[in-house]
């Protein structure tokens, strides 16, 4: 009872309204004496200049130094970081802004301030009416941190072994190794991008796909590359070049559209190994389980250039599928301009020839309806023009455009346009529902810039075999230019291509569809492929249905059919799940499967699957996958086995980061990542996770932070915490892209110690009282039955105890509550 009162005075007398005291004489026993005057002050800010975090109704929006008077509500700010909480300062009095501050009760405009001493923290409440329009979450570019020197790596390795037990006993190994790697120094940051393979039979070998290095320029809210990467691909082909660019960056502005990323669906039969390639570069490489899997964590290369899909199946056979990957047009605010300005040289590594060109592109928002746009490329045997312009409509963007391109190859030249009208519609980016559907029509004599590139490599290396011959047999053969190009298929006529996920009104479910459909001038040949599929739910179960049309090992296309059912239970306390499918192609029935899947460990660590298949024919087989999240990996293995095959596979994927004395590892693939320090501080759980804690140095690394955007990092206690105290759980930030961020949370590193103590009449201490040490500084209090707590950095040599009407002294106290008690004197 006596705990609970002074829990609830504290509590009112921590209030800002104003001073009280507490008559003492209300507590039974000795607990009447205790001296409780320290609990009279109100809990405010020490006037002064003080750095804290400002909160508007709740929303982080950077750290201020702020001005407290000696007056309570003396609280003032600079007008010009008062600029920066995105509250509408028009309608605050001039009076109110002396000397270039600001007082913060002028400005709340009618609402209410909030003072938190232990987290240093300021909470304004402020009438919606008084609020700026803007995007929630977004972090004025002044408090962007661009981080500390650093040294990154992020890697993904898959090992694929499969063996079959016919006659042949053919084996096949398959090892990917991605690493993106980098530099963090003074606001530069050094990429490098590059994937190690090698098969059964034949060596290793590296490949790079981009190396760079890069300078984020928030003034001009854009970054500026040198080195080998891709041109963005929204208005002309993405190209491999190694040059110069400055190009705006879409992040850095408060507009929920950051752009597209493809999301890859495709049905595995069995413990499969899924290859993303665009552009020739295998660019990501997974090994699923059997049955419907979804790949929404790739990262492309550029911003356009269709994905290929290539499943190996365990038993050898392959299916592919092309993803197509372009980006409409973006939609910019009125006034607002998007550029993108490149020198350089081509470095496809499939293509020898190497000019060097110039392009350009500029978009520009004419009003809240349209945005214009333009870009030209110049190079020696190719320039093109684009004109366009996008409509904001109320039910999606539409735009439409025209793209002119002179060509030259060898001794002839060739014209043509380019017709295009996209349509996309971007819903709120948490939904991740984007649509996108493009038609484009080329005339006969139109070569994008990539197609001029390989035609005239392609006539390069004719030209060589023709030489060749004449060197060898002494006659001239006449070489035919229009012969070379009807034989290859470069040349599109008509491309229709839909990427689309979206979710339908409640209860609906949710569909996918991604195809694409292109014919030729120098063909008759048609490509037509897709991917769709629709799931939903029907009381607990989960169902799916989908249909494709893939490439099968003979490269012939075929439609597979997929149908299949889930339904949830709980397992030894976890989630699990069980399962069921059917697939099929239109020659009929293919597989059946049936499998148990779930979670299990702290956090669910371990995530498996164990099934069972049966294919045409009445052949079986056994499947298992794992994964398991370490501390500081994400480990994978699979195993299958069949009448006619054996499968294992073994993958691992992580990111690790070093700082001044310090190397810190994470389970997650990271690119702009944070370094959490609470000194002393071992076993605290970060945002929720048990697989990211602070090692016995406090540190710990999250490999995961939305750029430009508040982070907000929470630290908790858990069984396997120990050693310091943490003083204030939460901090914010707002990282540059691909920065190291750094968090420290103060800690309170001094010990603990309890001794038990009597006034010299042999009566117990008063309860509450504070304790101070021979430097006459607080230490501790009075609990119950007389027991001292104590909180130093080493045990103290003499302790005071201020009670009603003098202090007591405590000489060489005695840590324990189960020895005799030490006397108050």
């Amino acid at each position: 009872m006596k705990t609970k009162l002074l829990v609830a005075c504290t509590l009112l007398l921590s209030h800002n309204s104003a001073a009280v005291t507490f008559d003492t004489s209300l507590l039974a026993g000795a607990s009447r004496d205790a001296d409780l005057s320290r609990f009279y002050d109100n809990n405010d800010m020490p006037a002064g200049k003080q750095e804290v975090d400002i909160y508007v109704n709740n929303d982080w929006k950077g750290r201020f130094s702020v001005i407290y008077g000696q007056e309570q509500d003396d609280i003032r700010l600079s007008w010009q970081d008062a600029q920066l909480l995105g509250i509408n300062t028009q309608k605050v009095p001039a009076p109110a802004i002396p000397q270039g501050q600001v007082q913060l009760i002028d400005l709340i405009q009618g609402g209410r301030i909030e003072t938190d001493i232990s987290t240093f923290s300021l909470n304004l409440t402020v009438p919606q009416s008084a609020l700026q329009h803007r995007e929630p979450g977004y972090v004025d570019a002044k408090f962007w941190d661009e981080g500390i020197p650093a040294l990154l790596l992020s890697y993904n390795t898959t090992y694929y072994n499969s063996h079959t037990k016919t006659a042949a006993k053919d084996d096949s190994d398959d090892l990917y190794t991605g690493l993106d790697s980098g530099i963090n120094l003074l606001g530069w940051q050094l990429r490098d991008s590059s994937t190690w393979k090698k098969k059964a039979g034949s060596r290793g070998s590296w490949q790079n796909n981009t190396r760079f290095l890069r300078r984020p320029l928030a003034p001009l809210k854009s970054n500026l590359m040198a080195g080998d990467f891709y041109t963005p691909g929204d208005l002309f082909d993405s190209v491999r070049t190694r040059g110069v660019s400055l190009a705006s960056d879409s992040q850095m502005r408060p507009n929920s559209q950051q752009g597209f990323a493809p999301v890859v669906h495709g049905i595995a039969l069995t413990n499969a190994l899924v290859k993303v390639i665009q552009n020739g570069n295998v660019i990501y490489q997974e090994n699923v389980p059997p049955g419907s899997f979804v790949l929404d964590k790739i990262q492309p290369t550029g911003s356009a250039g269709d994905l290929e899909i290539v499943v190996q199946e365990a038993d050898g056979s392959k299916q592919s599928f092309l993803v197509p990957f372009s980006a409409v047009p973006g939609m910019l605010k009125a006034g607002v301009s998007d550029f993108h300005v490149v020198a350089g040289e081509i470095r496809q590594d499939s293509v020898e020839n190497r000019p060097g060109f110039i392009q350009g592109t500029l978009r520009h928002g004419i009003n809240n309806l349209i945005t214009g746009y333009t870009g030209m490329i110049i190079s020696n045997d190719y320039q093109a023009g684009l004109l366009g312009s996008g409509w904001n409509l109320p039910f999606g963007a539409i735009s439409v455009d025209v793209t002119h391109a002179d060509t030259k190859l060898q001794d002839r030249s060739y014209s043509g346009q380019s017709y295009r009208i996209a349509y996309s519609k971007f819903v709120d980016t948490t939904a991740t529902n984007v649509t996108l559907a493009a038609y484009r029509y080329s005339t006969k004599g139109y070569y994008s810039f990539t197609s001029a590139l390989y035609a005239q490599d392609g006539y390069k290396n004719l030209r060589r075999q023709y030489d060749e011959y004449e060197d060898r047999h002494g006659e001239t053969t006449d070489m035919s230019l229009e012969q070379w190009d009807a034989s290859n298929d470069v040349k599109p006529k008509n491309t229709f291509t839909v990427n689309m996920n979206q979710r339908l009104k409640e209860g609906w479910g949710s569909i996918y569809l991604t195809g694409t459909q292109r014919d030729y001038w120098n063909s008759k040949s048609r490509a037509r492929e897709y991917q769709m599929g629709y799931s939903n739910s029907l009381g607990g179960a989960n169902y799916t249905l989908s249909a494709s049309r893939v490439r099968n090992s003979d490269n012939k296309e075929e439609t597979r059919l997929y149908a299949s059912i889930s339904a949830p239970f709980s397992l030894f306390d976890n989630n699990a799940w069980i399962s069921s499918s059917i697939a099929g192609t239109d020659s009929g029935y293919e597989q059946s499967n049936i499998s148990l899947s779930g979670n299990a460990m702290e956090s669910n660590r371990l995530s498996y699957s164990v099934a069972g298949n049966n294919t045409n024919g009445g052949k079986n087989m056994a499947s298992v996958n794992t994964t398991w999240r370490s501390d500081v990996s994400t480990l994978g293995a699979s195993w299958s086995e069949s009448g006619d095959y054996r499968q294992a596979g073994i993958s691992s994927r992580g990111s690790i980061v070093a700082f001044p004395w310090h190397v810190l590892a994470a389970n997650e693939i990271g690119s702009t990542m944070t370094v959490i320090e609470a000194p002393g501080a071992e076993g605290l759980m970060v945002n929720g996770d048990e697989s990211i804690r602070t090692n016995k140095d406090g540190l710990a690394l999250v490999p995961y932070a939305t750029p430009y955007r508040k982070n907000s990092v929470t630290l908790a206690e858990t069984t396997a915490s120990s050693g310091a105290e943490i003083i204030g759980n939460m901090a914010n930030s707002a990282p540059y892209d691909g920065a190291v961020n750094y968090l420290r949370f103060e800690t309170d590193r001094r010990q603990s110690w309890q001794v038990h103590a009597v006034q010299a009449n042999g009566t117990p201490l008063p309860f509450g009282t504070e304790v101070f040490n021979e430097h006459n500084e607080a230490v501790g209090y009075v609990g119950q039955a007389s027991v001292i707590y104590i909180r130093a950095q080493a045990m103290p040599t003499l302790l005071q105890v201020h009670i009603r009407g003098g202090t007591c002294t405590i000489a060489t106290p005695v840590s324990g509550v189960n020895t005799a008690p030490s006397l108050c004197k």
